[in-house]
């Protein structure tokens, strides 16, 4: 599935909204199940199911599923 970059810049945003710490975008890898996002602390696996759905309706992603991304957010060593 090809995805448009502002769809990944909408999800990150989301989550700075909940924590500023997840960093600014700087690039993203299409893996198998989704993409690998890399910021400027850390990155992040996004299945592709929730880019899908930030694409046609970003409101059917539930807080809670934008909490669960954050959790699996890892920072790089500094």
């Amino acid at each position: 599935m090809q995805i448009a970059s502002y769809v990944i810049y909408e999800l990150l945003i989301r989550l700075q909204e909940l924590d500023p710490m997840v960093g600014n975008y700087i690039t993203n890898k299409k893996t198998d199940n989704g993409i690998l996002l890399r910021t400027s602390t850390g990155h992040l696996a996004i299945p592709d199911d929730i880019l899908l759905r930030q694409f046609t309706d970003a409101t059917i992603i539930s807080q809670h599923e934008i909490e669960d991304l954050l959790n699996h957010f890892i920072l790089d060593a500094a």
